[in-house]
């Protein structure tokens, strides 16, 4: 497949199934036994299947924005942005009403028209100190 249509593959991934949450459509764009890295989700479609309905449950405002999609051969690195309101339980922390902005990066691995393995870096600490679960640290000066 060409760069240009694995960065296609990866926006509509990152339009379809992560900001609209349709992880009925999940299958689509990754494949059955994709691995993750970076994250503790478990290696399948199944994983992430999940792991999009308790996102949404979570957030079901939120709004996910591939801010940057750059590929090289069969690698596609997107930079993305997620916003909305926490309404529901996440990760065992209650619903606190409180707006998160959580920038992410992904490296995503084609084979096949799909993606087979996922790399995630989120900025956790700071959704996490939005949420108010951690404390921003004061100033020092």
């Amino acid at each position: 497949m060409s760069t240009d249509t694995n960065k296609a593959i990866v926006r509509r991934y990152i339009d379809q199934v992560l900001d609209k949450g349709h992880a009925d459509l999940a299958g689509e764009f990754l494949a059955e036994n994709i691995e993750f890295h970076g994250t503790n989700l478990a290696p399948g479609l199944a994983a992430m299947e999940e792991w999009v309905v308790t996102l949404a449950a979570a957030f079901p405002d939120r709004h996910v924005s591939a801010d940057d999609v750059v590929a090289e051969g069969d690698r596609v690195v997107a930079r993305t942005t997620m916003t909305g309101k926490h309404l529901g339980d996440f990760q065992g922390i209650p619903a606190t009403g409180k707006p998160v902005n959580q920038s992410s990066i992904s490296i995503f691995r084609m084979a096949n028209g799909k993606i087979a393995e996922a790399w995630f870096a989120a900025d956790n600490l700071s959704m996490m100190q939005q949420l108010g679960v951690i404390p921003i640290p004061q100033n020092a000066s």
